[in-house]
């Protein structure tokens, strides 16, 4: 009920109790004497304000049921192309539905924590704003400088918005002083970026599948020496990578040893199950390693000569276009990858390698934290945090298929059973398309991350059924199981260290990093710039992180990710 109606409702009733009042006043007779009452008649002379009582209305919980839409601004990364446009169709029903008008500000993931500080300089935050975490450097100043709010006493005002996300991830993000000011998007501990290849290629020049890192090279080479697509040149890439990133060999670094970005324990440590001491794995003797043997495929001619190197392409557009034989990348690639290869060639057909056998060990799927950023609240939009909640709460409530599906016929259909089929984003009309949805998501609940956001078995395998490639999801899903079936865990517990929060980032970026691409790119290198890369790093600052995290975080038993599917299946 609106507060106009409200209000002439309440007169309403104030008018009639003056009437009724009036009228149970003690009756007289024609010469104006009283007239005797009877007891009924005395018991029903009380005031007004005794005879009704007034209800108070129920407090919205909703955005839906405000009489005006709840405003704020919303500072967040896109995965996809930042080409949002005002104004969308999808912008204009999400905002209708919801009661809301979202002011959005984006930025692209691969630049988002290098631009933060400067569009947030001078206390200009956002209302709602995305960011690594409360353990990032920049965040856990602003979080100490109080220029976030605290969630609590919102999460317990609206349990359906704190049960979206798991108790375990709430652990994982609380600030020193017990309170949370991060609301985290779970992600899957498990993104493997598997081997995936030409596998009708390695039929034709009678390549076995590959089972260990050496036959995997000794396939790359044969590759490099022929001519697979039969165009009369040996200038098929050997191996690409999705992105022109060191990330994407997070998962063939396990074989060696090396959990990318993670902590480990000391090489030198003789219980690595419960070790006195951890590490980054990136100066370790494994990291060296590892990085060794790219630079060796760099020297061989067996990796993609724009690796690392080129700027705005990426290693998924030659492997679409049958340019390449092997791309380590998403796991989630494949669909697109196969539509698009047969564009070009019908009869091409991709593979998934097994958990290569390295020299330090099987492959795995190196294992995350669990959540990938979320958003804060900033401390000025006190005054709008409630009516976001409310907003959040229909997120997580009544408007939560929505903005997990988006729009019936244009970003879904039914089948004849009632599942909901995603409608492929190319296929879509331009206003219903990622760039104009993805500026407006909050993250999915944790238990909708398994095995992909958003994407249970059954409604993975619906996806490639319409695609005529559901004879293709079993093998997809076990290397997906087996992966995590092998994780290599990181032993840090976001454990927040000082010096890491005040110079962890520069001094990486200042050492580690440009040495592990010098490497990767110069086939001449010398292996020694690992080590006093390592020691620069060290004497500049890394000791004292490892010294304080170690300090800090007493438990350093090996974590546990346990792989455990109970969503819907389709077998």
């Amino acid at each position: 009920m609106s507060k106009k109606l409200l209000c002439l409702f309440i007169a309403c009733i104030f008018l009639i109790t003056g009437i009724l009042t009036a009228c149970s006043a003690s009756p007289a007779t024609d010469d104006g004497n009283e007239v005797e009452q009877t007891p009924a008649e005395e018991e029903s002379e009380q005031p007004a304000d005794e005879q009704v009582q007034e209800a108070e209305p129920e407090e919205a919980t909703l955005s839906t049921q405000l009489p005006y839409p709840v405003k704020f601004t919303y500072m967040r990364p896109v995965w996809g192309p930042a080409t949002h446009e005002k104004g969308s169709d999808y912008e204009k029903i999400l905002f209708e539905k919801a009661n809301v008008e979202i002011e959005s500000i984006i930025v692209p993931v691969i630049d988002y924590e290098a631009k933060f500080p400067t569009m947030i300089a001078g206390g200009n935050i956002p209302d709602v704003v995305w960011h690594a975490g409360p353990q990032w450097g920049v965040a856990h100043d602003l979080i100490e400088q109080g220029a976030f709010l605290p969630l609590d006493e919102y999460l317990e005002k609206y349990p359906a918005v704190k049960n979206a996300i798991s108790d375990y991830l709430w652990d994982l993000v609380k600030s020193p002083d017990g309170k949370h000011y991060f609301f985290p998007m779970p992600l899957a501990p498990w993104v493997p970026f598997p081997l995936y290849y030409r596998k009708d290629w390695f039929d034709k020049l009678n390549i076995p599948e590959p089972t260990t890192i050496d036959e995997l090279v000794e396939a790359l080479k044969i590759i490099r020496d022929s001519d697979p697509d039969g165009n009369g040149k040996n200038d098929t890439v050997p191996l690409t990578a999705h992105e022109y990133t060191l990330w994407y060999f997070k998962e063939v670094g396990t074989a060696f040893g090396y959990v990318m970005g993670s902590w480990v324990p000391d090489p030198d440590d003789p219980n690595p199950d419960n070790p006195q001491k951890i590490v980054p794995s990136d100066i370790t003797p494994n990291a060296k390693e590892f990085l060794g043997w790219l630079q060796m495929l760099r020297r061989e001619n067996l990796i993609d000569p724009d690796y690392l190197i080129a700027k705005g392409k990426q290693g998924a557009d030659k492997f679409m276009a049958g340019q390449a034989a092997v791309i380590v990348g998403h796991w989630g690639g494949y669909l697109t990858w196969t539509i698009e290869l047969k564009k070009i060639d019908p009869e091409a057909e991709v593979g998934v390698m097994p958990l290569l056998e390295g020299p330090r060990g099987r492959m795995g799927a190196r294992g995350l934290s669990g959540f990938d950023r979320g958003f804060s609240i900033a401390a000025s939009a006190k005054d709008k945090a409630d009516d976001i909640f409310k907003f959040l709460n229909w997120v997580y409530t009544e408007g939560y298929e929505f903005m997990k599906w988006g729009v019936e016929g244009e970003m879904y259909t039914v089948d004849e059973n009632g599942e909901k089929i995603p409608i492929q984003d190319e296929e879509r009309k331009p206003g219903f398309q990622g760039p104009n949805v993805e500026p407006f998501g909050f993250p999915l609940k944790s238990d909708d991350t398994i095995p992909t956001l958003g994407q249970d078995w059954k409604a993975f395998y619906d996806v490639y059924k319409a695609n005529g490639l559901e004879d293709k999801v079993d093998m997809i899903r076990k290397m997906f199981e087996d992966m995590a079936a092998n994780t290599y865990p990181d032993y840090n517990r976001n454990t927040y260290s000082e010096t890491g929060g005040e110079k962890g980032s520069q001094i990486q970026q200042q050492y580690l990093t440009p040495m592990q691409e010098k490497i990767a790119i110069d086939p001449n290198a010398p292996l020694s710039l690992f080590d006093e890369a390592v020691q620069n790093w060290l004497n500049a600052g890394g000791q004292q992180i490892i010294d304080e995290v170690n300090a800090i975080q007493t438990d350093k038993s090996k974590p546990i990710l346990k792989y455990e599917y109970t969503g819907r299946d389709y077998r």
